[in-house]
């Protein structure tokens, strides 16, 4: 199929073409990679079919192991019981041997006795060889298996060190020819971003980016993003106190007393740190650069076609009102015709009327209606959009049920049906989510229409290779309970600085915000059915502010792909001197995207960066 030169109807292109294509091209992809790998595909599921059959039958032979061990249990019950009642009858015999009734006890008691002994011999002559033949049976039947598992894992190995963090994307370019995804979020990007359209390092210490994915539709460029933010907000905390007293009455002229008790309960309102995740797209454009406004979900997801027409008539009403009122007071706001648009866009708050039409055409108010409205293709409106000047902020809710990670690592697997389909689940649906979170920017045509104009790349005040949120998104990728402070019992806001940096490489220090916890309690006076007021403890936690700072190293390394690092940081001996000998830790040192990070235990500079390029030229001969 011949590619689009523009996506103005982005969901009738997803339902008619985009879903199927890529779903083939995904398909064609993945069957390339086996070719490419090498692999036998019938002889790993001829071992991955043994496996199964022999974990089915370790399944019937615990099954069987556990039925005999409770048999062996039920046994040497009824032997003690045997055992108790032959001395019980025998004493019996002992205490009355002049009558008859005593041979009888001892008869039974001797009888018991034996019984208790042929118990004795069937368990260890019968049910505990049984036991252990099953035993035995079952460590053979795991080694093979483990055997297998490893037979089967070597033969995927080819495969497994093909997949690269740059597949989703090339994926989704084929797909699509007009998106394209970068490696990783340079500075050359960010020096674009920043200088042209003002976009920020992120410096607000309050959130933190998770991931971080740069790219561009027909040259406007674009940030997926997530973050993780930090507010302080408050918990309840509640405690009791059981306290008695003695009242006193009089009953048929005598004084009783009587004991009483309450519970008393009390609270305290306190600072807590609360976390929670955000999921984004960032998209700049040079139209419309005047124009600023806002808007929310509808609500109109699940509701009939009625429905919808009433809420347009009902909200409709109101926005003409506004319109006219807007008039008398001669601030700006007019109506739009497409009353079905307005109110189910409703960015009431535009401040630039000529340029809000300029970019919502017939075609884009239509097509931003069918995204809202729809119940069966996407996820209908569930995203909210700001554009602030030349800056458009999607918030997507689906993204945020989503993985953005595009780490390969997921598809590795010792059977090859399962990396398949996880292969092919992940980027089909990865598509999907991606292609929803930007389809109102798609919606828009003038935004495809509009060519950035020319940007003169001047990199003098950027001395740095990565900014500051591909930074944060790789320290976290490090995960935070490398840099956590030891007594932090909350999650953490990683922030980084640069530190120092080289041609290639970027020594940033991260620092790692959290809370320490500590037990406190607060006593509140409580007035008890005594009349009295007591003081009813309440336990609580005061969170206190706890940091620490690690020195990460993040380097350029377009060079070698995941592959590569894979053979060598595990099979290089020079590879594993260098990490020994400069990394805090093998654990922490990574390769994402086409960038190297480890947290360095020791310092860096462009001498050892130099011994590290030698490293990485000769392991690539």
């Amino acid at each position: 199929m011949q590619p689009i030169d523009n996506i103005y109807e982005p969901l009738d292109l997803y339902k008619n073409q985009y879903q199927e294509e890529h779903a083939r091209n995904v398909q064609a992809f993945f069957e390339d990679l086996i070719k490419q790998s090498g692999i036998d595909e019938q002889e790993n599921i001829d071992t991955v079919k043994e496996i199964r059959l022999n974990e089915k039958v370790i399944s019937k032979v615990k099954t069987k192991y556990r039925i005999k061990i409770g048999f062996r249990n039920f046994l040497i019950f009824l032997t003690v019981i045997f055992f108790m009642a032959s001395v019980l009858l025998i004493y019996t015999y002992i205490k009355k041997n002049n009558a008859l009734e005593p041979y009888i006890n001892l008869l039974m008691g001797i009888a018991c006795a034996l019984c208790g002994i042929g118990l004795i011999l069937l368990i260890t002559l019968k049910t505990n060889k049984t036991i252990k033949n099953l035993d035995e049976y079952l460590a053979e039947l795991n080694d093979k298996v483990k055997d297998l598992y490893q037979k089967a894992w070597e033969q995927m190995r080819p495969l497994n060190n093909l997949y690269d963090w740059a597949m989703t994307a090339t994926l989704i370019q084929k797909t699509i020819p007009l998106v394209k995804l970068d490696p990783y979020f340079d500075k050359r990007r960010f020096v674009y971003l920043n200088r042209k359209y003002g976009l920020r390092d992120n410096t607000d210490k309050k959130n933190s980016v998770l991931y971080i994915q740069s790219g561009e539709i027909i040259n406007n460029p674009f940030l997926l993003a997530r973050t993780l933010n930090f507010r302080m907000s408050t918990k309840i905390y509640y405690g009791s106190l059981t306290i008695s007293w003695i009242v006193s009455r009089e009953v048929d002229g005598k004084t009783v007393y009587e004991t009483k008790t309450e519970v008393l309960r009390a609270s305290v309102t306190k600072p807590y740190p609360t976390y929670s995740s955000n999921s984004f797209i960032i998209y700049a454009n040079d139209a419309a650069p005047d124009l600023s406004f806002s808007r929310r979900p509808s609500n109109v997801s699940g509701l009939s076609e009625k429905q919808i027409d009433r809420k347009v008539n009902k909200e409709g009403k109101k926005i003409e009102k506004l319109a006219r009122k807007s008039v008398a007071l001669i601030d700006g706001f007019t109506a739009m015709a497409n009353s079905e648009f307005e109110v189910l866009f409703n960015a009431l708050d535009r401040d630039n009327e000529v340029q809000f039409r300029l970019l919502f055409t017939p075609l884009a108010q239509k097509q931003i209606i069918k995204l809202i409205k729809d119940q069966s293709v996407g996820y209908g409106d569930n995203w909210s959009f700001i554009k602030r000047k030349r800056l458009n902020f999607i918030y997507p809710n689906h993204l945020n049920n989503i993985d953005l990670s595009l780490d390969p690592s997921r598809y590795v697997n010792y059977e090859l049906a399962a990396s398949k389909k996880i292969f092919n689940n992940y980027n089909t649906q990865f598509f999907k989510d991606f292609y929803f979170a930007m389809a109102p920017i798609l919606a828009i045509p003038l935004y495809q229409q509009y060519q950035p104009q020319e940007f003169i790349y001047d990199d003098d005040n950027y001395y740095y290779n990565v900014c500051s949120w591909e930074h944060e998104s790789i320290a976290n990728y490090l995960k935070e309970s490398h840099f956590k402070h030891p007594e932090s019992i909350t999650k953490n806001i990683l922030k980084t600085n640069i530190v120092s940096s080289g041609k290639d490489y970027d020594v940033i220090a991260v620092t790692a915000y959290g809370f320490k916890g500590v037990k406190r309690v607060e006593y509140v006076s409580v007035r008890g059915g005594d009349g009295k007021y007591h003081r009813v403890p309440v336990p609580w936690v005061e969170y206190i502010p706890v940091d620490r700072t690690s020195n990460v190293v993040v380097k350029a390394a377009d060079k070698i792909n995941r592959s590569q690092f894979i053979n060598n940081k595990y099979g290089n001996q020079s590879w594993q001197t260098f990490i020994q000998n400069i990394a805090k830790s093998s654990e922490s040192f990574i390769f994402r995207k086409s960038l190297l990070a480890f947290i360095t235990k020791s310092q860096y500079n462009d001498q050892i960066n130099q011994s590290f390029d030698e490293i990485l030229f000769q392991s690539k001969k």
